[in-house]
C-alpha cells in the first residue's frame, strides 16, 4: 500500500509523517517494534543489548514530544480536536516505548492504518512551514565537521577540564543532529545557544584549565569548535546573528591561546 508523504513541508506533522512512512517501509513484519523503529531511525542492529534499546526509547520520547508540538501547533490553526484527536491518539500508542517489545505487525494492525497516515499528511498541509531547514548537503557538511571536532579532542595536550568543557558541546551538537530527522531546528537552535551560554558562564574557569594546555592542540580545538557551532547556528537560523555573538567564541578561544606560551 502507498502512504500519503509530504516531502517538502517542514512542520511537526511532516516530520512525523516522514519518519513513520520509513517505518512502514521497513521489511518488518516478523520483528518486534523496537527493531521496526530502530531500522527507521537508522540505529544499527550490532548494538544489540541495552544501550541499543536505551537509544531507540530516547529518540522515541523525542518523537512523541513533537506529537505534543503537534496537537499544540493545530490548536493554534483553530482545528477542531474531532478532526484529528482519534489520529494522533494512535501516533502516540504506537510510539510509547511500553510497545517496544510488540510484535511490528500487531503495532502497525493496531495504531498506524492508512487513515493516520492520511490524517497526518492533512495536518502537515494545514500548518504553516517553519521558516528554516536544512538540506542533505547542510547535514552531511555538519557531520564532518563534527567528526574533526572529535578528532581535535583526541590530541594530547589538552587539559581534561577543557576536553570535557568541549566534549559536552560536541555531545549536544551531535544529538540535535541525530534527532533532526524528527525534531526539526529546534534543537540545533539549543545546542548552538547553549556553547554560547556555557562559554559565557564558565569562561574563567576554562580559561584557567587551557592555560596548561598546548598551543597547536588548543588552538585546533578552538578552530574546529567555531566552524562546527558556525554550521549549527545557520542550521538554526541563527545565521543573521553570527556575526554578533559568534565573535563572543572567537575572542574567547583566541584569548585563551594568546596566554598560552609559544
Amino acid at each position: 500500500m502507498a502512504y500519503p508523504t509530504p516531502t517538502e513541508e517542514s512542520n511537526p506533522a511532516a516530520r512525523l509523517s516522514r519518519f513513520i512512512a520509513k517505518a512502514m517501509r521497513t521489511n518488518a513484519s516478523s520483528k518486534s517494534a523496537l527493531d521496526a523503529w530502530g531500522d527507521a531511525l537508522d540505529i544499527p542492529t550490532e548494538g544489540i543489548g541495552l544501550e541499543r534499546t536505551h537509544d531507540i526509547a530516547q529518540l522515541l520520547t523525542e518523537c512523541t514530544e513533537e506529537v505534543r508540538l503537534l496537537k499544540l501547533a493545530l490548536r493554534q490553526q483553530g482545528v477542531p480536536e474531532a478532526l484529528y484527536s482519534q489520529y494522533i491518539s494512535h501516533v502516540e500508542h504506537a510510539l510509547s516505548v511500553t510497545n517496544l517489545n510488540a510484535a511490528w505487525s500487531t503495532t502497525v494492525s493496531n495504531y498506524l492504518g492508512s487513515n493516520v497516515l492520511l490524517s497526518l499528511a492533512w495536518c502537515s498541509y494545514v500548518l504553516p512551514n517553519e521558516s528554516v531547514g536544512a538540506t542533505d548537503d547542510d547535514l552531511i557538511g555538519l557531520a564532518a565537521l563534527l567528526r574533526e571536532l572529535e578528532d581535535a579532542l583526541q590530541a594530547p595536550g589538552l587539559p581534561e577540564a577543557v576536553r570535557a568543557a568541549f566534549t559536552k558541546h560536541l555531545l549536544g551538537m551531535q544529538r540535535a543532529m541525530k534527532i533532526f530527522p524528527v525534531r526539526g531546528v529546534k534543537p540545533m537552535k539549543e545546542a548552538s545557544r547553549a556553547i554560547l551560554a556555557d562559554l559565557n558562564i564558565d569562561k574563567d574557569e576554562i580559561r584557567d584549565a587551557a592555560s596548561t594546555a598546548d598551543r597547536s592542540a588548543m588552538g585546533n580545538l578552538g578552530n574546529s569548535l567555531f566552524k562546527a557551532w558556525k554550521k549549527t547556528a545557520e542550521i538554526a537560523g541563527d545565521a543573521e546573528k553570527i556575526v554578533k555573538t559568534g565573535r563572543q567564541l572567537v575572542e574567547f578561544v583566541s584569548d585563551a591561546i594568546d596566554k598560552l606560551p609559544a
